[in-house]
C-alpha cells in the first residue's frame, strides 16, 4: 500500500511540471526526489499514472522489464518510470537479484508469516522417552534453571543497590 494516494501523486506530478520539484516538495512535505520521480512517471504515462496493475508482478513481467531495460541502455530511473512502478527502489532490487542469483530469484514469494506448529502440552512419561529425549529435556531443564538462578542473584543485587541509596 502506498503512503500517498492516486490524486496526490498526480497533483504534484502536474506541479512539478511548471515549478521545482524542490519547491513542491518542500510545500507538500514530501522529498524533492520523489517530487521528480512521480513527474517523470507522469510525463511518460499521462493521466494514467500511479494505477500499478501489475501488483503483484510477475515473473513474467519483471524479467520483461529488466530485459527492456537492458536492450534499450535504458537508466533504473527512467525504466521504472516507463513502467509505472511504484518506485525505483522496486526495480534496484529485482535487478541486484537478478545479478546475484538469476531468474529464478524473482519469484513472487509469499509475505505471509508461517504457520505455527502445533507443540503438544501434554508432557510424555519419561518412560516412554528415548534417551536423546530425555538428554535433551535434561539440557533444556538445566538452561532453564541457570537463566532462573541468574535472574533471582540480579533481583537481589538491584534490591541490595536501592537499600544502599538513602
Amino acid at each position: 500500500m502506498s503512503k500517498h494516494n492516486r490524486a496526490f501523486k498526480l497533483k504534484l506530478a502536474k506541479l512539478a511540471q511548471s515549478i521545482p520539484s524542490r519547491e513542491v516538495g518542500k510545500r507538500y512535505g514530501v522529498a524533492s526526489s520523489l517530487v521528480r520521480y512521480w513527474s517523470q512517471v507522469y510525463s511518460i504515462n499521462g493521466a494514467d499514472s500511479f494505477k500499478h496493475p501489475h501488483q503483484p508482478y510477475s515473473l513474467k513481467f519483471k524479467a520483461h522489464v529488466l530485459t527492456t531495460m537492458t536492450v534499450n541502455g535504458w537508466s533504473l530511473s527512467y525504466t521504472s518510470a516507463h513502467f509505472d512502478l511504484s518506485s525505483q527502489g522496486i526495480l534496484f532490487q529485482w535487478h541486484k537479484l537478478y545479478a546475484q542469483e538469476g531468474l529464478s530469484r524473482l519469484t513472487p514469494r509469499k509475505n505471509s508469516r508461517p504457520n505455527m506448529t502445533e507443540h503438544s502440552t501434554t508432557l510424555k512419561p519419561s518412560a516412554e522417552m528415548t534417551e536423546k529425549e530425555l538428554r535433551e529435556e535434561l539440557d533444556y531443564l538445566r538452561a532453564e534453571n541457570a537463566v532462573l538462578k541468574k535472574l533471582e542473584a540480579l533481583a537481589q543485587a538491584r534490591k541490595k543497590k536501592a537499600k544502599k541509596r538513602p
